[in-house]
């Protein structure tokens, strides 16, 4: 009966998505308050039956229901109900069927929130998600459904992918999703605008805010994913560069620049054209995402299937969605095109530089990408891009793009005095140079070039970032603290929370890579590593059970200066169904460092190889990025209307 819901509910989702579509061709014969009215009620209608059809198939999780194929595939009987749960979207079928459900909601966003958008803009937009829903329904029906019967119905499931099974892999998918899948309401925006021909500032602003909460989710989605891997994985890393870490990183910096593109066009009424092209290039990249992992040509531990048909599929969408939209981007898009004089000074030109870093940036990581896919098709023989490669045009092109964020923060609209902007930006410049050599004499001695630059880089964007709210506060010193908030603008808080958190999050990263240490090592019962200050002994291991693995659990002591500070407890676990072994590393985090203990092989009885890790200041990598996800809601929701207005 699950199996027959399921997909009556689906079926019916696509013919709604049909008909939302078709209303964009009855412009001329139907009245435009019945064309908006239907538009409401049918991205409503869809949304629900969408939801309907994702909670039956969570229910079916629930109860077991191992007559259907996703769900024998993806649980079993001893599996906890909160890993049930998330196994809904554990795999191919279910993760596009959330797809799905979260690009329904972004659709009935459009209608429940639609600002002071004409309504000729709403439908139009309404009617292209719907074409965008149905090309999803119809691949889910016919190639991806997670209503599939299987006979005969096996006793219990194969089990939950062990990798899955962690808090964070719960929370992650859905949160990255949204992020995702939000870059949809920009493109949509973007398609209806040009086939309208017209744009007003106004609208931009409106669009502003669902930027943002995209870039927002997609920030906590790949935060949270790279978080994962540091704690799940075993390897001491937080970031490998892999295709399709890539393949959400892509549009993380394409929607960068369209945010801080459509803050000229908001406030300048120029770029306007360019933000157009941004959002139609950071949907085709998310789009280029669900295909790289979907088809098969990847080898990671994201990817999710190993079908060339539903690959093939999603690269036909995909070449129509781009090849439609860049046509029309091409044959409209100069008559959006407004002219303005702005000097090298202004922050026009300089957020125009940053854009034009951000996208080379984007493009040079799609290139290395793409590159060996590319090559090994051509039968020109296997050839890895690796993290060298990665690193290097990385780091290279985003120092201009940090650099330029004090500048921004103190340049004006039009036309900024050099003078005055100068001497501004020299002084935070010989501060941070100062502090910069201080602070890395005072915690390690180091004459490494590199690393001198990018922590002066960092703490210029911290302090530039950081004064221009203090200046605010030295100004207003007689009120108190809660109406002085209130004065600041919520754009200059936002800003400057996000940049603070780009120069915090950039000193982890520099400290972290360039002064870590490993040891890997043989221990047994009562040896002792020593590893930078810390003195960390090996007590032995013992047994543990749970419902569905059985682990080995190492104990280990850490000392310094002789006196206890605490203990570890990694695990090797084995998975009762698939007979997977899982490393889960122990952790101990501090403001300064992390100490990081994985068991390797059990080498004999009371031998195992034992890799520890430290990581100085990586804390302030994940402190860094909670501050560009605060930046991010003040953004979103600014608590002083006043001030913005005034």
């Amino acid at each position: 009966m699950i199996t027959e819901i399921g997909n009556l509910l689906l079926s019916i989702s696509a013919t709604l998505s049909l008909c939302m579509f078709s209303i964009i061709f009855f412009k001329k014969t139907v009245d435009i308050n019945l064309r908006y009215v239907f538009c409401k009620k049918l991205s409503f209608t869809i949304l629900f039956l969408i939801f309907f059809s994702f909670s039956l198939l969570a229910y079916a999780f629930l109860v077991d229901e191992f007559s259907l194929r996703y769900v024998a595939n993806n649980s079993n009987i001893s599996l906890e109900n909160i890993y049930k749960f998330s196994a809904v979207w554990g795999a191919h079928e279910g993760s596009i069927l959330l797809w799905v459900l979260i690009l329904s909601l972004w659709s009935a966003c459009i209608s429940f929130f639609p600002g002071r958008i004409p309504k000729k803009i709403l439908i139009d937009m309404t009617s292209i998600m719907g074409i965008l829903l149905l090309f999803f329904l119809v691949f889910i029906l016919f190639s991806s459904n997670p209503f599939d019967r299987i006979f005969p119905i096996p006793l219990n499931g194969r089990d939950l992918n062990p990798l899955l099974q962690d808090p964070g892999l719960i929370i992650h998918p859905p949160l990255l999703y949204i992020g995702y899948v939000g870059t949809s309401i920009p493109f949509v925006f973007a398609v209806a605008v040009l086939i309208n021909g017209h744009i007003e500032t106004e609208w931009i602003s409106w669009l502003r805010k669902w930027v943002i909460s995209s870039w927002v989710f997609l920030t906590i989605g790949i935060s949270l994913g790279s978080w994962w891997a540091y704690h799940e994985l075993g390897w001491g890393g937080w970031w490998f560069w892999d295709p399709v870490e890539n393949a959400s990183f892509m549009p993380w910096l394409a929607i960068t620049a369209l945010l801080h593109s459509l803050i000229v066009s908001e406030k300048r009424g120029i770029f306007i054209s360019w933000s157009i092209l941004l959002s139609i290039l950071t949907f085709s990249l998310s789009l280029l995402g669900t295909f790289l992992v979907r088809s098969g040509i990847l080898v990671s531990v994201h990817a999710f299937a190993n079908d060339p048909e539903r690959g093939l599929y999603i690269l036909i969408f995909l070449t129509l969605i781009i090849g439609s939209s860049l046509i029309l981007y091409f044959s409209r898009s100069p008559k959006l095109i407004l002219y303005k004089k702005y000097s090298v000074t202004s922050k026009e030109f300089i957020l125009l530089i940053n854009n034009l870093f951000l996208t080379i940036t984007t493009f040079a990581i799609l290139l290395g990408t793409l590159y060996p896919l590319i090559t090994s098709s051509l039968e020109l023989g296997k050839i890895s891009v690796g993290a060298p490669y990665f690193n290097f045009i990385f780091s290279a092109l985003m120092l201009p793009v940090v650099f330029l964020m004090g500048p921004a923060v103190y340049s004006n609209w039009s036309k900024t005095n050099y003078n005055s902007l100068s001497k501004k930006l020299g002084k935070i410049l010989f501060y941070s140079l100062v502090i910069a050599y201080v602070c890395m004499n005072f915690f390690y001695e180091s004459d490494t070039f590199i690393v001198y630059l990018a922590i002066s880089l960092a703490l210029f964007t911290i302090i530039s970032s950081g004064a221009k709210i203090f200046q605010i506060y030295r100004a207003n010193l007689e009120k108190n603290l809660f109406k002085i908030l209130f004065l600041i603008p919520s754009s200059i808080i936002a800003n400057s929370l996000a940049h603070i958190g780009i120069g915090v999050l950039i000193i982890g990263v520099t400290f972290s890579t360039y002064y870590s240490s490993q040891k890997e090592t043989i221990m047994v019962e009562g040896s002792e590593v020593l590893i930078q200050d810390t003195k960390i002994k090996f007590i032995g291991v013992k047994g543990k059970l749970s419902s569905n693995y059985a682990s080995q659990v190492g104990i280990f002591d850490a000392y310094k200066d002789d006196k206890y500070i605490t203990s570890f407890f990694p695990e090797k676990r084995t998975y009762n169904i698939q007979k997977n072994i899982m490393t889960e590393a122990a952790i101990d985090s501090r403001l300064t460092r992390d100490i990081y203990i994985a068991l390797g092989e059990n080498i004999t009885d009371d031998s195992w190889v034992v890799r520890i890790y430290y990581k100085p200041f990586i804390q302030l990598l994940w402190y860094g990025v909670g501050l560009m996800i605060l930046g991010g809601f003040f953004g979103i929701f600014g608590i002083n209307k006043y001030a913005n207005n005034n």
